[in-house]
């Protein structure tokens, strides 16, 4: 039954994008846009009937669950830690500069013969 559901589900899905293209000339915009979501919904419904489809549906809830446990940094946490980075960025961009330069020098005294 889970396999005819979801035949069923993706049938309704290709049919909603077959039918967003063929009435391009025909229907405004809004409205094939509506029709578009609105079998897209129905999809995801006829789709979440199945065993797979629960088990996404609950993948979904929790990974929310999980998403309202995370804890933002504050203002200040998020500007120190900007400058942080900042900070850092610069010091190892002049520490490569440097050693690009040397390297630079030494190989153009092997090039040039001494």
């Amino acid at each position: 039954m889970d396999t005819v559901l979801l035949g069923l589900s993706l049938l309704i899905l290709i049919g909603s994008i077959f039918g967003f293209y063929y009435f391009e000339g025909q229907a405004l915009p809004v409205v094939r846009v509506v029709g578009l979501f609105a079998a897209i919904a129905i999809a995801i419904v006829v789709a979440a009937l199945t065993v797979q489809g629960r088990a996404l549906l609950q993948f979904f809830r929790n990974a929310d669950i999980e998403r309202r446990k995370v804890v933002w940094p504050t203002r200040p946490e998020t500007v120190q830690t900007t400058l942080m980075v900042l900070v850092v960025t610069i010091i190892v961009a002049a520490i490569l500069f440097m050693f690009d330069s040397l390297l630079g020098v030494i190989v153009r005294a092997l090039m040039s013969g001494g």
